[in-house]
């Protein structure tokens, strides 16, 4: 009458900007009891929590998938190419079939991770077998043994990055994820720079070590580490908001409505709604 509204439709109208939509995207009734500003402060401290959780080991994961698939440049100086009598353009061809796997699999990859809806199996189980394939590197004998296990490598790996990107996605908003994409790229400068050093570190003290040559220890320890990070990521690594047990009931629906306020979907579609293809569309998207 007197043009006032009462506290539960301002809150509608605050999360619905079309009316006509409120038929197709109803709000959750915890958020509708929050005032703006305390959408606001519990918005933060779930990003916050977020971050805490998948950032750190998201980005050593990161790390150690771009320490191994570059560490070949440091086997090389250390007598790989010597001990494998590598001639002419080999070394060079092992190098670069890497990126043929790399390139075959992303988008394979990310299908069968929307299929699945398991990032916190999927992203860590493919991370110990990219470190076994590189410690195998480590008992190749030939040209034609390296040139397998790199292209291996390539295929393995290529899930990483990609498949980080979509599971992200089911976190945080386009904007959030443009930070936290920049803040991936971070580890590739990180890996870099250590590299070197670490490599450094373990040819000139492990060469001859057991008989075994130094550029062998140096896919052995660092394959090894992977894997050792890819176990404990399967205890830290979560599947999605509605799913994870580290987040309150009201935090679940947060995460999840905020998703819908963004982009209209809040993480995978549920298998028994998609084709198998939804995946590609999202990864080339």
């Amino acid at each position: 009458m007197d043009g006032t509204k009462d506290s539960g439709t301002d809150h509608v109208e605050q999360y619905v900007e079309n009316p006509k939509d409120q038929d197709l995207r109803s709000v959750p009734t915890a958020l509708l009891d929050w005032s703006p500003e305390e959408r606001r402060q519990r918005e933060k401290a779930l990003v916050r929590k977020i971050d805490t959780r998948l950032l750190i080991i998201m980005l050593v994961m990161y790390i150690l998938n771009y320490l191994d698939r570059n560490n070949i440049a440091a086997a090389k100086s250390a007598g790989l190419q010597d001990d494998l009598n590598l001639k002419g353009e080999e070394y060079q061809v092992c190098v670069s079939i890497l990126f043929v796997g790399y390139l075959l699999m992303q988008v394979p990859s990310n299908m069968i991770l929307n299929r699945s809806g398991k990032p916190s199996i999927y992203l860590p189980g493919c991370m110990v077998v990219w470190g076994i394939i590189s410690c195998l590197t480590a008992v190749t004998k030939d040209f034609g043994g390296l040139l397998a296990v790199r292209f291996s490598l390539g295929f393995v790996e290529a899930a990483y990055f990609p498949g980080c990107l979509y599971f992200l996605s089911a976190w945080y908003t386009r904007k959030e994820l443009v930070e936290r994409t920049a803040l991936l790229y971070v580890g590739s400068l990180i890996s870099g720079a250590f590299s070197g050093l670490i490599s450094a570190g373990i040819t000139s003290g492990l060469n001859g070590a057991r008989g075994i040559a130094a550029w062998r220890w140096l896919f052995i320890i660092e394959g090894s580490l992977t894997i050792f990070v890819a176990l404990l990521a399967c205890f830290i690594v979560p599947d999605l908001p509605r799913t994870t047990s580290w987040l309150s009931n009201d935090e679940k629906v947060l995460a999840a409505w905020r998703l819908e306020e963004d982009i209209g979907e809040d993480d995978w579609v549920d298998s028994e709604h998609q084709s198998m293809f939804h995946g590609a569309k999202l990864a080339i998207l």
